[in-house]
C-alpha cells in the first residue's frame, strides 16, 4: 500500500503541473473551476477504492468480483452525483466543469486499473 501511495502522489502531482500549465496558458472560457478540488477529490477516492479493493481481493474471488462491481457502480454514482450537484451550485460554468471531471476521472481510472491488476496478479 505504501509503494502505491507513493505512485498516487507523483501521479497527482504529474496531474496537477498539467493542471496549472492549462489555467496559464488555456483560454480564461476554456479554464475548469475548482480544478484543484477535483484533484483532492478523486486523489482521495482513488487510494480509498485502492485499499478496500487490496483488502477485498485477499477472500473469496466471488467477493472480489462482487465488491469491485459494485465499487465501481457506487464510484459512477457518486461521480454523477457530484456533476448533478455542481450543476444547481453553478450552471453557467457547468460544461467546462464536466468536461473537466471526466478528463480527470480517465486520468485517474487509466493510472489505478493497471496497478490494481499488477497487484492481484501477485496474489
Amino acid at each position: 500500500m505504501k509503494n502505491f501511495i507513493i505512485k498516487l502522489s507523483i501521479f497527482t502531482l504529474m496531474v496537477a503541473t498539467i493542471n496549472f500549465c492549462w489555467i496559464r496558458f488555456a483560454p480564461l472560457e476554456k479554464h475548469v473551476p475548482h480544478i484543484w478540488f477535483m484533484v483532492a477529490f478523486f486523489a482521495l477516492i482513488t487510494i480509498l477504492f485502492h485499499y478496500f479493493s487490496l483488502n477485498a481481493s485477499k477472500g473469496r474471488p466471488q467477493d472480489f468480483i462482487r465488491f469491485y462491481m459494485g465499487s465501481t457502480a457506487l464510484r459512477l454514482f457518486l461521480y454523477l452525483l457530484a456533476i448533478v450537484t455542481y450543476r444547481f451550485y453553478d450552471k453557467p460554468t457547468l460544461i467546462p466543469f464536466a468536461l473537466g471531471f471526466m478528463a480527470h476521472y480517465f486520468l485517474f481510472t487509466v493510472f489505478e486499473v493497471p496497478i490494481l491488476l499488477k497487484e492481484l496478479k501477485k496474489l
